[in-house]
């Protein structure tokens, strides 16, 4: 089954790259629905297609691709009553069963962090592939594969745990930053002094392991240098909390547990 044209439901940030991505390779975008008429009039013009606000006005596609809120797939897609029509979603941590009503369904997961105002490089986007016929798979397999040259088949599980990776590799990684820089900008300093640290510790780990590169007090076991730290966030219980428990999980090297 060849994909030629799709229609998104959603369109919020993932929905939006995922859309422009495709239709940037040859891919028509048939409609883009919304719950509200203001963003799907946005990513509509964006993509000089058309919009809906109602899902019993579905155009005739290939595919729809619902790129929504995870705890509303359920309800948004209870209100297609086209059950024959092929059918993905786009999250990390939702079963696929969730889709089971329908005749032909996948998901088509592609693990990166998404924002309306900053670029993504698809092609270096891993894009994760789970349905219940080989059929289906190839052809989402045939899709990705215009705008990645990363594809992955795994199954629901596996994604729970990808997408749990990703929320420390990424979001919890994101938000210790933005503690770093709390910090520097209440003593005065400018957050661009740890920036080329920064570039050098993720660098490290395109050729190692990330285990066989920490470095820090933790892994030195300094404890005096730890101490000193600890009592620097003095009243500040929760960054003492978050500090203490990171320091003892390297010390004690408790990754498989």
């Amino acid at each position: 089954m060849k994909i030629k044209n799709i229609t998104f439901i959603g369109s919020g940030n993932v929905a939006t790259h995922l859309s422009i991505s495709l239709q940037d390779k040859g891919i028509n975008i048939v409609e883009i629905w919304s719950k509200t008429t203001k963003s799907a009039v946005l990513l509509s013009e964006k993509l000089k297609c058309n919009y809906i606000t109602d899902l019993n006005n579905l155009s005739s596609t290939d595919l729809l691709i619902v790129s929504v809120k995870d705890d509303v797939i359920s309800e948004v897609i209870s209100k297609i009553k086209d059950k024959n029509i092929n059918i993905v979603h786009t999250s990390g941590s939702v079963d696929l069963d969730v889709l089971e009503d329908f005749s032909n369904y996948g998901v088509f997961y592609p693990l990166q962090s998404f924002n309306k105002e900053v670029e993504v490089d698809f092609s270096i986007t891993p894009i994760c592939i789970e349905s219940k016929t080989s059929e289906f798979s190839d052809s989402l397999k045939e899709l990705a594969s215009k705008i990645s040259d990363s594809i992955n088949f795994i199954n629901s599980e596996q994604r729970k745990q990808l997408h749990i990776a990703a929320v420390f590799a990424c979001n919890f990684t994101n938000h210790i930053l933005s503690i770093s820089e709390s910090i520097l900008k209440k003593s005065d300093l400018d957050f661009n002094l740890l920036k080329p640290l920064i570039e050098h510790t993720f660098n490290k780990i395109k050729d190692s392991s990330p285990s066989e590169v920490q470095t820090g007090p933790a892994k030195r076991e300094d404890y005096n240098t730890i101490e000193k730290h600890l009592n620097l966030l003095e009243g500040k219980s929760d960054l003492k909390i978050i500090y203490s428990k990171i320091t003892n999980h390297i010390i004690n090297n408790n990754l498989d547990e």
